[in-house]
């Protein structure tokens, strides 16, 4: 019977976080922690995220939402997406909200 091990991802999640703050998009910081898709590389920012002392965590949010919120004003002003493309991408930055609000 074998024992699943958990990795220790730390230092690769605190590594995305640093870069998230320093305005990096999902997509760059999975190409620059070879990390397979920008979910993944969202994914070690909010473990990073959440092993951060609350006032931290509480300010880091903050900032991740003001993000999130220009991002969504870009989609939302973007003349070359379809309608649906639009809807996608929208749908795509609420659950990155979502997940970022979880706790």
């Amino acid at each position: 019977m074998s024992v699943a091990r958990e990795i220790d991802t730390s230092a690769v999640d605190d590594k995305a976080l640093e870069l998230r703050r320093d305005g990096a998009s999902f997509k760059t910081i999975a190409k620059k922690l070879n990390l397979a898709r920008s979910a993944d590389a969202n994914a070690a920012f909010q473990r990073s995220l959440r092993r951060r002392p609350a006032a931290e965590r509480k300010r880091l949010r903050r900032d991740e939402l003001e993000r999130l919120d220009k991002l969504a004003a870009r989609v939302r002003a973007s003349q070359e997406h379809s309608p649906d493309q639009v809807a996608r991408r929208l749908a795509v930055v609420a659950r990155m909200r979502a997940k970022l609000l979880a706790d």
